[in-house]
């Protein structure tokens, strides 16, 4: 059980570590410095090797867009048949599904935003007279 002086405090901060707000805070900082700089040496995510594929799925059905047409048909007929979702929890699949979809917002919206600020500096660009 822990003590009431030592609740509260981040992981890593030892009993002898300051108690004024100021040091917690810049200590709890660091510590947050150290475990984002180890999750990004860990690698690309799953996210990152599809980000990376779309490009490559763009490239195909523009070769080939009756084969992918007919393999969409293909994987339509099969989720229709064998409703893989059912093997998931209903809060599972909502969550999943939500996770993307809001995954997919924020990169939209991303974009969206540079465009628009891109036009707008471009409008604002001082037109050069010769």
């Amino acid at each position: 059980m822990m003590n009431s002086e030592h609740e509260g405090r981040a992981p890593g901060i030892d009993a002898g570590a300051p108690a004024d707000a100021e040091t917690r805070l810049q200590l709890n900082r660091e510590l947050l410095r150290e475990r984002l700089a180890r999750e990004k040496d860990n690698g690309p995510g799953p996210i990152d090797g599809i980000a990376r594929m779309a490009p490559l799925a763009r490239e195909f059905v523009r070769e080939h867009p009756y084969a992918s047409l007919s393999g969409a048909a293909l994987a339509g007929v099969w989720l229709i048949r064998r409703k893989p979702w059912r093997a998931l929890g209903g809060s599972l699949l909502a969550g999943l599904l939500t996770r993307q979809a809001l995954a997919l917002s924020l990169s939209s919206g991303s974009q969206l935003l540079k465009g628009l600020t891109a036009a707008a500096r471009s409008r604002q660009a001082p037109k050069r007279t010769p």
